[in-house]
């Protein structure tokens, strides 16, 4: 049988090894939240990567849409051109043929005048 001494010594023990215990585990305890501090930041600095990459798709989605808008009159811009340039190109043909003429009327002079003497 024990003793009261023995037994206080005991659970002294149990108290000291108890003690131990509860360190170590506010050791774990203190490192987890640690962790999870290191954890929680990185989500946040996540966030705000995703934040800015929906306010850089929504800009690129605004982007598109006036775009698509704006199609029909570029469209009709373009066709106007075409058409102004088309129109140029049948003047150019108009003074080039003039110029042939005048050619052709300079020679004729020409060859008039070179007749005469």
């Amino acid at each position: 049988m024990m003793t009261d001494r023995q037994r206080i010594e005991q659970l002294e023990l149990l108290i000291a090894e108890f003690a131990i215990k509860q360190d170590e585990q506010m050791a774990i305890l203190e490192e987890h939240s640690a962790k999870i501090e290191r954890v929680s930041l990185q989500i946040r600095r996540v966030e705000e990567v995703i934040k800015i990459c929906l306010k850089g798709i929504q800009q690129n989605s605004d982007d598109v849409q006036f775009l698509l808008r704006k199609q029909t009159v570029f469209e009709e811009k373009l066709n106007e051109l075409t058409f102004k340039i088309d129109g140029l190109g049948l003047r150019m043909d108009k003074i080039e043929q003039r110029m042939e003429n005048v050619e052709t009327k300079l020679d004729v002079v020409i060859n008039i005048l070179q007749n005469r003497n």
